[in-house]
């Protein structure tokens, strides 16, 4: 009886040694959660610099510590039978406030609402120098592109999956509020979520084949038309995506996407990245219009394809310069 009762006890010692380290994590965690919450709400320029997903992760952190310190309590209370310390009675309330503050504030994560994805474009000849926008894929009608996607962040195949998406899906979608561009004649805007669904509903010919079709394939080598690399590299100019284009005259060569930190970003934060690098992969420079999906800094984390950018598309491919604001009227 005696040996029971010491085991018991040192049982309940090693609980709460555990309780009082998850406690002083619990309190690091949701200050850490404050401070950034600061930056975010006063609009300071120092919120660009939060890794990605890092207020999700944190809040994530504090509900599973929570659950945790509840499991603990549970336990000393089913090893102390009826004796709860004082300590262990304000402790509960404490994660009671906590878990209830996360599931009423952060049911929907604000911080991809918060953050601004930079993208650049460059289009270089054979040479490798620098040269315009204007510039258009000439294949034979019906002949698909290769698209190479190099897993080099060694990313999980769900985010393989949300490349795939934003290249391949045919989905469309309707919205009444318009995250993005709506026309000023229309209600309901209409949206691609993958450019293999937008570039079917080019309505026309062009004097250009629109490319109609993707390949898509998994090799480190650099083989393919468009090779798109998931980095762990994080970009000194803080960009999240790069398309670098290899041209001859107009026509397109070759074309190279690098996605920057790729393994810190959300799916949907991954998938309007490539959309919009996608799309200067097909040949679309960037948009005056801070909305749209093919503008250089993405604001939304649900960035599609809209009509505009499919007739943007259209004229390129008739060997008609889009203008820069070809998403604003």
């Amino acid at each position: 009886m005696t040996q029971r009762m010491t085991d018991k006890e040192h049982s309940i010692k090693q609980l709460r040694r555990q309780l009082g380290y998850l406690t002083s994590e619990l309190n690091k965690t949701t200050e850490q959660i404050q401070l950034l919450e600061i930056f975010d709400n006063s609009k300071s320029e120092m919120i660009f610099a939060v890794p990605e997903q890092e207020i999700s992760e944190l809040m994530r952190k504090q509900n599973t510590i929570s659950h945790e310190i509840i499991t603990i309590k549970k336990r000393i209370q089913k090893l102390s039978a009826k004796t709860i310390l004082k300590v262990e009675l304000l402790i509960l309330p404490v994660v009671v406030v906590l878990l209830f503050f996360v599931a009423t504030n952060y049911s929907i994560t604000p911080v991809e609402q918060s953050i601004t994805i930079k993208t650049h474009y460059v289009i270089e000849d054979l040479q490798g120098n620098t040269v315009g926008n204007y510039k258009h894929w000439n294949i034979i009608s019906g002949a698909p592109l290769t698209v190479n996607i190099k897993n080099h962040a060694q990313v999980s195949d769900q985010k393989i999956q949300d490349v795939e998406n934003a290249i391949m899906s045919t989905d469309g979608i309707t919205d009444d509020s318009s995250l993005l561009y709506q026309s000023a004649s229309a209600m309901k805007s209409e949206y691609f979520k993958g450019w293999q669904g937008a570039v079917q509903s080019v309505y026309a010919n062009t004097k250009y084949n629109v490319p109609e079709k993707f390949n898509l394939i998994q090799s480190n080598n650099s083989e393919g038309d468009i090779v798109v690399t998931l980095s762990t590299v994080k970009s000194e100019d803080g960009y999240s995506g790069v398309t670098r284009t290899i041209v001859d005259g107009n026509q397109i060569l070759k074309v190279f996407i690098t996605i920057f930190d790729s393994n810190k970003l959300t799916d949907s934060q991954l998938e309007s990245i490539v959309r919009n690098e996608f799309g200067h992969a097909l040949g679309l420079p960037y948009t005056d219009n801070p909305q749209d999906l093919m503008h250089e800094s993405i604001t939304t984390s649900h960035s599609y394809i809209s009509e505009c950018d499919i007739n943007a598309l259209q004229k390129l491919y008739n060997d008609v310069e889009p203008a820069g604001n070809f998403c604003n009227s």
